[in-house]
């Protein structure tokens, strides 16, 4: 069944793991995780690393407009072509930005 479906998790923002007074944990808008699974998605691996307290990313950070641009291909679309013109500029889903993650397909 995977073979034909993509599975998408996500969140919001990220959470600090540490208290911010009596207010609970900050939100982390920095870096947080997001997985991928089936549909042509690479299996087994872990893309990306942040700091020992989540705040930063350090390596193989993948920006949204990439992130949503890879979820697209692996859909089948060309993030590209779903450019439309409206009010003299250019939108698409991933913005005017996103490159495809080779990384994350199998």
């Amino acid at each position: 069944m995977l073979d034909d479906t993509l599975v998408v998790w996500t969140t919001e923002f990220g959470r600090t793991p540490n208290a911010d007074g009596t207010k609970g944990r900050s939100h982390q808008c920095n870096a947080y995780s997001s997985w991928l699974a089936g549909a042509g998605v690479k299996g087994g691996i872990a893309y990306g690393k942040t700091d020992d307290y989540g705040e930063k990313v350090i390596e193989n950070g993948v920006h949204v407009h990439d992130f949503h641009a890879t979820i697209l291909h692996l859909l089948g679309f060309d993030h590209e072509r779903l450019t439309f013109r409206h009010g003299g500029r250019d939108y698409r889903l991933t913005d005017v930005a996103g490159k495809i993650v080779p990384a994350l397909l199998a």
